[in-house]
């Protein structure tokens, strides 16, 4: 990673740890790999990307609703205002906003038939995503890929 990592980032020294050249070759790769899905998403579906995952876990819960804050726990990327993301897709009617009848507080959010179908179009990008960014590796380097990622987010740190 030394090589392409300190020539993306024009760096002329080493890395002062191994764990902050980690640190920084995942975060230049996750923008590497973020950057083109977010144009995409962009370009064919005028979405954002907080937009495209709250579809995504709400199809994944279709047909029950999910209140806001459970959408929030569940994005990959964290949204701050989860309210205003679902207020963006309700002005497209791609999702349906209701009071919990259990508890009024609660606002629960479900999936529309629009915003199925938007899904429907963007899902055969989505399979073939993958494998175009990342296939190169093999299957063999991947599985170990898999377990070093795996490994890290058991044993990931805090900080401060």
């Amino acid at each position: 990673m030394t090589g392409h990592l300190a020539r993306a980032l024009k760096q002329q020294r080493k890395f002062a740890t191994r764990e902050q050249e980690v640190i920084l070759g995942l975060r230049v790769l996750a923008a590497r790999i973020q950057e083109p899905w977010e144009k995409f998403l962009k370009a064919h579906a005028d979405l954002s990307l907080s937009q495209y995952n709250a579809l995504r876990i709400l199809r994944g819960s279709h047909p029950a609703r999910l209140p806001s804050s459970e959408i929030g726990t569940r994005m990959v990327a964290r949204d701050p205002d989860v309210t205003r993301l679902v207020d963006r897709l309700l002005a497209r009617g791609l999702v349906a906003r209701q009071r919990s009848e259990t508890d009024r507080r609660v606002v629960e959010v479900a999936i529309t038939p629009a915003g199925l179908a938007l899904l429907r179009t963007i899902d055969p990008h989505v399979d073939r995503l993958p494998t175009a960014l990342v296939g190169g590796l093999g299957q063999k380097k991947l599985k170990q890929l898999t377990d070093l990622l795996d490994e890290l987010m058991e044993k990931f740190g805090t900080f401060p």
